[in-house]
């Protein structure tokens, strides 16, 4: 007989069971359903991540394709504008070297007051010109992040005088004064790079003068810091004028490239807006620093410090002489210019050095002459139509037709200061460079330094 009492009992718990597995299959199926909808939007969500993933990797090469482009049309843009200044110049610097060489000539010879004169301002006018062209270069290169400094020796004194003596004619015709306080305590010899210095001061005082028409312009030099162990001086240049001054809201503009403190200026006095950014950049990458104090129509004042090294037994120099006097080079050079002004003028500078001298017109002309003569020295152009001068020299140096020659020295004669064309010209086997507009004293110590033996001063 069955125990009802315990068949209730299994009863029950049966029930339970079922009840809980049917609770469990239940929670497994929401479960599961829950598990297959977050695997979904998972998937989902991969699939777009990936989307997006190929998308900005589209984005990425694109732009990387872009910059690639955008960096071939600046490389481009770059050449372009150096092919550009490199045939400006040798457009503008060949009649240049005519006007400038010869004016140097001329003037070392016997002539009347008046005519000295006219050669004088023909000469300030051309070198004028002159650094006009080398501030549009000046500014490329420092754009370019090419600039260089020398570090010679040099003679302050005299490069301050020069400078006195070169803008007092400009002052004086305007009726201004231009008044030099030098400090006699400065050493005399100085080393560091005099032409940079000699275009900060052309530039500050020149603008002084220009922009003064009543008045004065005063240039002081003063010892600011002497380090006798470290044989380091820095020097104060401070250039003070009475001429029509600077607004007060343009003083921060005047350091800009192409700016003038008021567009009126430009018309009125002229100039490229480009000799104070110049100027600036020459004073700070040589450690040194500028500023300007101004009041609008009473003047302006420019104070910069430059440091330099000085060495107590350093040669005192001797005062400059006449470029032709007491020189000779006994040698027979040969001078390649396409153009007759240069010929002409390099000619009459190596001939008042008692040089014998022929000229071809041509690179081809220059290795056809080069078979049939001996020579001490070549003076090649490089910019010269059907063979430029750079494969000139290639062929002397490496073509077995002239392997007599092979070892020639040959200075070359450019138009070009832009850096990368005198590694060409370096490169292509010449033993230096001289640019135009040629100066009789660079081209002597240039001769000298290559043909020592051959020269005399």
């Amino acid at each position: 007989m069955i125990d009802t009492d315990k068949y209730n009992k299994l009863k029950k718990a049966f029930e339970r069971e079922r009840k809980s597995r049917k609770e469990a299959e239940r929670i497994i199926e929401q479960k599961a359903l829950e598990l297959y909808y977050a695997n979904q939007q998972l998937l989902e969500t991969n699939k777009n991540q990936e989307s997006i993933i190929e998308k900005r990797t589209r984005d990425i090469e694109k732009s990387k394709e872009d910059l690639f482009k955008a960096k071939k049309v600046a490389e481009e843009a770059t050449r372009a504008k150096s092919e550009f200044l490199s045939n400006m110049t040798h457009e503008l610097r060949t009649p240049l070297n005519g006007v400038i060489g010869l004016s140097e000539i001329v003037l070392n010879e016997d002539l009347n007051e008046n005519v000295r004169d006219m050669l004088e301002n023909i000469k300030f006018s051309a070198n004028h010109l002159s650094q006009v062209i080398n501030e549009i270069l000046d500014f490329s290169k420092i754009e370019a992040g090419k600039i260089t400094f020398e570090d010679i020796q040099f003679d302050l004194p005299e490069l301050v005088k020069n400078t006195h003596k070169n803008l007092s004619q400009s002052a004086k015709k305007k009726g201004v004064d231009f008044i030099l306080d030098y400090d006699e305590s400065i050493p005399q010899s100085l080393k560091g790079d005099p032409v940079k210095l000699n275009q900060i001061l052309n530039n500050i005082v020149g603008n002084a003068v220009k922009f003064t028409e009543h008045g004065y312009v005063k240039l002081t030099c003063k010892l600011s810091y002497y380090n006798e162990s470290k044989e380091t001086v820095t020097i104060a240049f401070k250039v003070k004028d009475t001429g029509i001054g600077i607004k007060e809201d343009q003083i921060n503009n005047i350091f800009g490239s192409f700016m003038q403190s008021d567009t009126t200026i430009s018309r009125k006095f002229g100039g490229t807006g480009l000799g104070l950014t110049i100027t600036k950049n020459f004073i700070e990458l040589q450690g040194g620093s500028i500023k300007v104090e101004s009041k609008y129509g009473k003047g302006s004042t420019f104070i910069f410090e430059l440091p330099y090294k000085h060495q107590k037994d350093a040669p005192v120099f001797k005062e400059k002489s006449n470029p032709f006097e007491n020189k000779s080079v006994d040698a027979h050079i040969l001078v390649v210019d396409d153009v007759k002004i240069n010929q002409l003028v390099v000619s009459k500078i190596l001939s008042k050095w008692n040089c014998s001298v022929d000229i071809a017109s041509s690179g081809k002309e220059a290795l056809y002459l080069l078979k049939q003569k001996q020579y001490d020295l070549v003076l090649m152009d490089v910019q010269m139509p059907e063979m430029s001068g750079v494969e000139a020299t290639r062929i002397i140096r490496t073509d077995e037709e002239f392997e007599n020659v092979r070892k020639l020295p040959i200075i070359a004669f450019t138009a070009n200061a832009f850096e990368e064309s005198q590694k060409e010209i370096m490169d292509s086997g010449m033993d230096g460079f001289i640019t135009k507009p040629v100066n009789p004293d660079k081209l002597f110590n240039e001769i000298k330094s290559i043909i020592p033996d051959k020269t005399h001063s």
